[in-house]
């Protein structure tokens, strides 16, 4: 089956979302938050998550026969907005898409690509869309700080815990600096750029706190500019960068090529790191019958095809080809080459993880204190699991 192109999101979503954060990174009143919303029905899931065993006896679907199955609706038709952005940690659901996991529980998608989650944020809090991500980033906080109606449901990317997943990304020393010893640990960052996809405030600006504090320096004493991946790879060989956090493919071709060396993978920085997530807009519900529960369950059908495709091998020629077409990254061979993102196959978000960062960017001043476990919802996690039954390794 042929995936639907995805749509570029309108002008008119772009325009909305710059005047919305504006507001979201200003900073806060001084007064007291409002209260947190209900908490969630059930305990934080951050226990650890259902890693591959490959000793483990499984059915070949990835996945143990429930005890006993709850009915999922499957009509009327429902359509979805989804926003994601074109990168293979959606694997998910363009998987999902092709194999008609989303069909078979009657669910239509109208999916937009996005470039960043910034943008996605305010449109999924007025209801333009349904289905979004976001990660551990002050304007994600920031978003829940003021309680909009979104909602964290399941795991996106958090830390690798294979070794086919860990490495995925983290910060890279040019490889000059490297070789001659300029540049061999935190200590030797004092006083350096250390360029993050989206600056201050980033996941990235999170995980490389919590490595130095570690190693007891202190994080202020850096800068934190910005830099895509692409363009710190290209000043990286014209030496116009020294050190800063990269992704795959750029971790795998960096390192193959000279260009840089891994100082530290993201995993090393912070083992627990919730690097990003789904969220869904809470009026959500109020769109069909089961319209929550039927998206994940074919959105973990397609997360588990992926797992066993990278970590097993199973497809893993036609679950390529899906990401070759649909993702930014074009060339089977380089998917074969690198570390892929990991993500819980039972969809678990480590919400201690997230929390933490939350408080450490409240203590750098980046944000006001925040507390996030109103913004959690599992009902719609727990029921897919339910239905689909707990994850277990290919045979």
């Amino acid at each position: 089956m042929k995936l639907p192109r995805l749509r570029l999101a309108r002008a008119f979503g772009l325009g909305l979302a710059t005047i919305w954060l504006a507001g979201a990174c200003a900073p806060a009143p001084a007064a007291p938050p409002a209260a947190a919303p209900a908490a969630p029905t059930t305990p934080a899931t951050s226990s650890a998550p259902a890693t591959p065993n490959a000793g483990t006896s499984a059915q070949a679907t990835g996945a143990a026969p429930a005890a006993s199955k709850p009915a999922l609706a499957t009509a009327p038709l429902l359509t979805l907005k989804v926003g994601v952005l074109p990168v293979t940690s959606w694997a998910p659901l363009f998987i999902g898409q092709e194999r008609g996991y989303f069909q078979e529980v009657g669910l239509d998608l109208d999916v937009s690509s996005f470039p960043n989650y910034a943008t996605q944020v305010p449109l999924l809090a007025q209801g333009q869309l349904h289905v979004a991500g976001c990660s551990n980033a002050v304007i994600c906080y920031n978003a829940f700080g003021r309680d909009l109606d979104i909602r964290i449901v399941d795991d996106l990317q958090s830390a690798g815990k294979t070794e086919k997943s860990r490495g995925s990304g983290g910060l890279v020393v040019r490889q000059d600096l490297w070789d001659d010893g300029t540049i061999r640990g935190p200590q030797d960052l004092v006083g350096r750029n250390l360029y993050t996809q989206a600056g201050p405030g980033s996941g990235q600006h999170a995980q490389g706190i919590h490595w130095l504090k570690r190693a007891g320096v202190d994080p202020t004493s850096m800068d934190w500019p910005m830099l895509t991946f692409p363009d710190l790879f290209a000043a990286m060989q014209n030496k116009g960068a020294e050190v800063g956090f990269q992704s795959e493919p750029f971790t795998t071709l960096g390192i193959s090529r000279g260009v840089h060396r891994l100082l530290a993978s993201q995993e090393e920085m912070d083992p627990n790191t919730q690097v990003t997530y789904v969220m869904y807009w809470t009026g959500i519900d109020q769109l069909g019958p089961q319209a929550g529960e039927r998206f994940l369950v074919a959105f973990q059908r397609g997360g588990r095809d992926f797992t066993n495709a990278m970590e097993y091998g199973v497809d893993e020629d036609a679950i390529i080809d899906v990401l070759t077409r649909e993702t930014t990254l074009k060339d089977p061979a380089i998917y074969r080459q690198i570390k892929y993102p990991w993500r819980d196959p039972n969809g678990v978000v480590n919400r201690e993880a997230l929390q933490a960062d939350a408080d450490l960017f409240a203590d750098a001043g980046l944000m006001p204190k925040t507390d996030i476990s109103g913004a959690f919802e599992d009902k719609y996690r727990r029921f897919s699991v339910d239905y689909l039954g707990e994850y277990q390794p290919p045979r």
